[in-house]
């Protein structure tokens, strides 16, 4: 079998297939009696290993080489040579070479070409067989050499394992190159044997890991939705087999964490499964089923219940799934579970219906006996026909079980506790953790109705306090809505850290008390009650507050007490907030390695658990961290990715935040239409939130209006390429950025009433620096150095160095001169046209006044009410 070469459609294999070349090239350099050589190819499911041998048949044919392709284990076991007899049938069947006439009488046995039958194979005429096929192999390397491909190799029956023996023990003469496929599992123990024997035949193996992001990425289409995007990337984990059966069922269902995927049964509905699982056995099939019913890791007592089958045939079958890398135990040997969560799913989605619906029965029971978390049992009650009281119990135990590791679980299986009976105080109740729940999934519009309908049904009150009002608040704040948040926290109790998130964020005082004030209230309250995550929770508020108040002495302490706290091997999942604020503090401390790798754990977590209400701040973090770190196509990346999810889950703050952001990016990439086209969408989502919001956009659009359009600039047109941020035009139409002209951006700019003005109004050019940060911008604009400002203004140099590391990720820029540039147009606008000269206070630059913008953290400096 040969395969037509297709170059481009290979993705992110370059370095391997060179090395499988050059195996090539050394094969045929050693002449026509030189030395054979193998090649093993390793890797688990689907992770591209007959792609890639695919790749490298199309090349050797090209070149001239015979080829033969041969796949194990498709016609059953007991066929004798069968991997090697699948490959060289069609070459000693074509007449191509001559075999003596006692060599083809021999191999005419086991060769259907040759007119055998695949008769068994009496155990003398084992090595004879051996040797003949070894006297085939020399045949037809001889000439343009033999290219030998043996895919599946880890299912070879017991012949074709001691030919390759001999053969590397024996190496046959001539240009003969064979290269092993197989998975990495059990079944593959004696190939490795074979390796590190060390016999006279060359042998080099390679093994195939994960894609890249980025190379995995190339897999998907352009028009995916980013969100959805990532997290079939998550899924796949960089398998690229897995990437596109995961792709295949279809888009647009319910996200949903890695925690449920492994646990919860799958939402109805999707495409066919486009993965093969191999040559299972009718009970391997059965076994997986029951496995992935049971969901999380089985033990062999409970599969053998739900399969229907006896205990020693599903210890068989459980071999025959770890021979094919499909179950792994776990590290502790208290049971098996499937290499990717999604694997369940997608073999989920593959049984028959008529079998799922008898085998959740079985299941529920099989799990009440052994004693299962609430999780797993309230997963197999979410669809039960009918559900009596202790069932609702499991239900609702299950649901606060799984509330932060699986929100979307948690709705549902509080939404069908609701269905049924209950007392109006009961049902109050659980409202509020159902809201919870929405709040965390993102779904922060049905969270608010939830609330509300708590609150008539019980007589009109607001949460007390606690979870339930932070979690109220924390919705209404992700939706722009400050001064409800406000009302509610005043009518709660023992809500200091909410009231501390809602201060940073308007920045102002709120409730008669600063940002700083409230946390440190509420980390005395968390002391108080032994609660190390709310402590965690309250220095992490406390430290983004110094940072905004410039106390910078004050939030590295403070972060640094918040980062111990965090130090452990998991972050606290119902205080994962507390990682945006406290790397805020980080940001403003120029401590960017610190606070990427605190936003990595928490964006791998919030993937884990589905609470993409902090899926685009974690992205948006990531991004700014990618920007201070000089990778201008990772910070677009994460940028486009937090503009989706401000517009997935409804969040019109953070798609504002995410777009005025994304707009500095494509400017620093030389783009100017794209920084307009991301601005101006910032304009239409900032339309509800407010003139303040509507003045940041404003200026924005005034900044992008004075920098001229760069000769290299890329063109708005670009169709389906990629720009100098490596994101193509569709996944930015995606994004929300629609095509449009600097002319078009300031027509529609936002102004400061209820109608569009055509140009925006002058403000000050450095409104989004605090004092100190628009002094040294002045100083700088007057050719000072470090040292030199650092004495005007009696702070030590790496103080200055900081403030630099701020304005510059403020204002968008890189450069000195770039701030000097600023600078100087700040002081024209504010002068009006026509005019020259310095500023009032003689420097050129202005500081805020008095009625001029705080400092805001996170990136959020027109964040209010």
């Amino acid at each position: 079998m040969t395969t037509e070469p297709d170059r481009d459609a290979l993705v992110g294999r370059r370095g391997e297939l060179q090395l499988l070349e050059q195996a090539l090239r050394l094969t045929r350099s050693t002449g026509a009696d030189g030395r054979a050589r193998i090649v093993s190819v390793g890797g688990e499911p689907w992770i591209g290993k007959t792609r890639l041998l695919a790749e490298l048949a199309a090349l050797a044919g090209a070149e001239g080489w015979r080829v033969a392709v041969g796949r194990a284990g498709r016609t059953g076991p007991g066929t004798p040579f069968e991997l090697v007899v699948d490959a060289l049938d069609d070459r000693l069947g074509s007449g191509e070479v001559e075999l003596p006439t006692p060599l083809a009488l021999r191999l005419g046995r086991v060769f259907p070409a040759l007119g055998g039958a695949g008769a068994a194979v009496a155990p003398g005429d084992e090595y004879w067989l051996i040797r003949a096929v070894r006297s085939a192999l020399e045949l037809l390397a001889d000439g343009p050499g033999l290219l030998l491909v043996l895919d599946d190799a880890h299912r070879a029956d017991p012949l074709t394992l001691e030919l390759l023996d001999h053969l590397v023990r024996h190496p046959p003469r001539g240009r003969l190159l064979t290269v092993l496929a197989h998975r990495d599992s059990p079944a593959a123990n004696r190939l490795a044997v074979l390796r590190g024997t060390g016999g006279g035949q060359p042998w080099q193996h390679l093994e195939l890991g994960p894609l890249a992001a980025h190379e995995a990425g190339a897999l998907l289409g352009p028009e995916l939705d980013p969100v959805d995007r990532q997290l079939l990337l998550r899924d796949a984990a960089g398998v690229p087999g897995l990437l596109r059966a995961c792709a295949a069922t279809g888009p647009g269902r319910e996200p949903v964490g890695s925690f449920e995927l492994a646990t919860a049964p799958p939402a109805p509905g999707g495409g066919p499964v486009a993965l093969d699982f191999g040559p299972l056995s009718g009970p391997a099939w059965r076994t997986a089923w029951a496995a992935a019913t049971l969901g999380g890791a089985v033990t062999p007592q409970p599969v053998a219940e739900v399969a229907g089958l006896p205990l020693s045939q599903v210890l068989l079958s459980i071999d025959e799934l770890q021979a094919e890398a499909l179950l792994r135990p776990e590290p502790d040997g208290s049971g098996f579970r499937f290499r990717h969560p999604v694997v369940r799913t997608l073999l989920l989605r593959g049984s028959r219906a008529g079998w799922q619906y008898g085998a959740a029965g079985r299941a529920l029971s099989a799990l009440r006996r052994t004693g299962a978390p609430a999780g797993l049992l309230a997963a197999q009650l979410e669809r039960a026909p009918s559900l009596g009281p202790a069932d609702r119990q499991l239900l609702l135990a299950g649901a606060t079980a799984d509330l932060h590791r699986a929100p979307a679980a948690a709705v549902r299986r509080l939404r069908r506790w609701a269905a049924g009976p209950g007392a109006p105080a009961e049902q109050a109740e659980q409202a509020l953790g159902l809201g919870q729940a929405l709040t965390l999934a993102g779904r922060g519009e049905e969270a608010l109705t939830v609330y509300a309908r708590a609150r008539a049904t019980g007589g009109g009150r607001a949460p007390a306090g606690g979870p339930a009002a932070e979690a109220e608040s924390s919705a209404l704040r992700g939706l722009g809505r400050w001064a409800a948040a406000r009302e509610l926290l005043a009518a709660a109790e023992d809500v200091e850290l909410a009231w501390a998130a809602l201060a940073l964020e308007v920045g102002d005082p709120v409730g008669g008390r600063t940002a700083a004030q409230w946390a440190e209230h509420g980390y005395v309250r968390a002391v108080r009650s032994g609660d190390p995550a709310a402590q965690a929770h309250a220095l992490a508020l406390l430290a983004a507050a110094h940072a905004v108040d410039e106390r910078f002495a004050e939030a590295a302490e403070v972060a640094g007490a918040a980062a111990e706290q965090l130090a452990g091997q998991e972050l606290p999942l119902h205080r994962l907030e507390s990682v945006r604020w406290l790397t805020d503090a980080e940001f403003y401390l120029g401590r960017r390695h610190r606070a990427e790798a605190l936003l990595g754990r928490t964006f791998e977590a919030v993937l884990d658990t589905g609470q993409w209400q902090l899926l685009g701040r974690t992205a948006l973090g990531l991004s700014r961290a990618r920007w201070e770190a000089g990778d201008l196509a990772g910070a677009a990346d994460r940028a486009v990715l937090a503009v989706a999810a401000g517009r997935r889950f409804d969040s019109p703050p953070l798609a504002v935040d995410a777009l005025l952001w994304h707009s500095r990016i494509r400017l620093a990439g030389r783009d100017l239409p794209g920084a307009y086209r991301a601005a101006t969408a910032a304009g239409r989502a900032a339309a509800g939130l407010g003139r303040l919001w509507q003045r940041r956009v404003a200026e924005t659009l005034r900044v992008l209006g004075a920098v001229p359009a760069p000769t290299a600039a890329v063109p708005a047109g670009r169709p389906g390429g990629a720009g100098p941020t490596g994101l193509t035009d569709a996944q930015l139409a995606d994004a929300g950025l629609a095509d449009a002209g600097p002319t078009d951006l300031v027509r529609a700019a936002p102004g400061p009433g209820p109608t569009q003005v055509q140009t925006p109004e002058p403000g000050p050019g450095l409104a989004e620096l605090s004092r100190r940060e628009v002094q040294v911008a002045g100083l700088v604009s007057e050719g000072c150095t470090n040292q030199q400002i650092a004495g005007r203004m009696g702070v030590s140099a790496k103080t200055v160095e900081t403030y630099l590391s701020r304005i510059f990720r403020k204002l968008g820029i890189v450069s000195r001169a770039q701030v000097a540039h600023l600078v100087g147009l700040d002081d024209r606008l504010r002068r009006g046209p026509g005019t020259d000269g310095p500023g009032p206070d003689g420097s050129g630059a202005h500081g805020a006044g008095p009625g001029g913008p705080a400092p805001r953290i996170g990136g959020n400096p027109w964040s209010g009410p």
